[in-house]
């Protein structure tokens, strides 16, 4: 693709310079990283405004968390009409209810650093979630806010760099071969210090909430009389 392709009587970069700003929060929505990758690449290349680009993943993602927050929130008759989130509305109340500690108390405590958490990984419809969850919760919006724009400022900010890098490099084949060692380096010593050091760390820290969500999403048959249904 040059960038010379017809699209309703433009240019591809014509159209993509006049349209592609409204356009992106929608592809970001439904594509998430791929969206964010993609215009990275498309400002290499001088279509785009990088930090533009930046500014509406980052506003995007932020507002549709808090809608979400609001859904679970405010719209418990709307959740309860679909069966996936009776189920988990259930499951929630009864972990409320419960006379044990359990997976709720730890989430209220730590809900910052375990939305953050999850927000850096590659897990979307995890976090969609449990913005939802955090409404149900009653977890105060800050809360939610901080952490959902903490972790979008390094997740897009790693993307748009990426596809930004990217974009300029396959213009530039010296430099791209020049220095694809040193990234793999770079890469390989990430992963190395993430699984040595933290990944246990963290999974310890994280398992009663990562088994609770994991349960969460399970297809298990809801009780339809269950009192979060009401």
């Amino acid at each position: 693709m040059t960038g010379g392709e017809l699209l309703l009587g433009q240019s591809m970069f014509q159209w993509l310079t006049m349209y592609g700003y409204w356009v992106l929060p929608i592809l970001i929505i439904l594509l998430g990283p791929i969206a964010g990758f993609t215009a990275g690449v498309f400002a290499s290349l001088g279509v785009f405004n990088p930090f533009a680009v930046f500014a509406i993943w980052l506003v995007t993602t932020t507002t549709t968390d808090g809608l979400l927050y609001a859904l679970g929130k405010f719209g418990r008759k709307i959740l309860t009409r679909f069966k996936r989130s009776r189920h988990i509305l259930y499951r929630i109340h009864k972990a409320e209810h419960s006379s044990e500690d359990n997976w709720v108390t730890i989430f209220r405590k730590h809900f910052i650093k375990i939305f953050f958490f999850i927000k850096i990984s590659p897990t979307v419809t995890i976090t969609d979630v449990l913005a939802v969850v955090s409404g149900v919760l009653n977890i105060k919006f800050k809360r939610l806010y901080i952490a959902s724009f903490l972790g979008q400022i390094i997740w897009s900010g790693v993307f748009v760099s990426m596809g930004y890098y990217f974009g300029g490099a396959i213009q530039d084949i010296e430099f791209l071969v020049n220095t694809t060692g040193v990234v793999l380096f770079a890469l390989f010593l990430l992963v190395f210090v993430y699984i040595r050091f933290i990944h246990q760390y963290l999974m310890g820290k994280m398992s009663i909430i990562v088994t609770s969500i994991r349960d969460l999403l399970s297809k298990t048959d809801v009780i339809e009389n269950d009192p979060s249904s009401q």
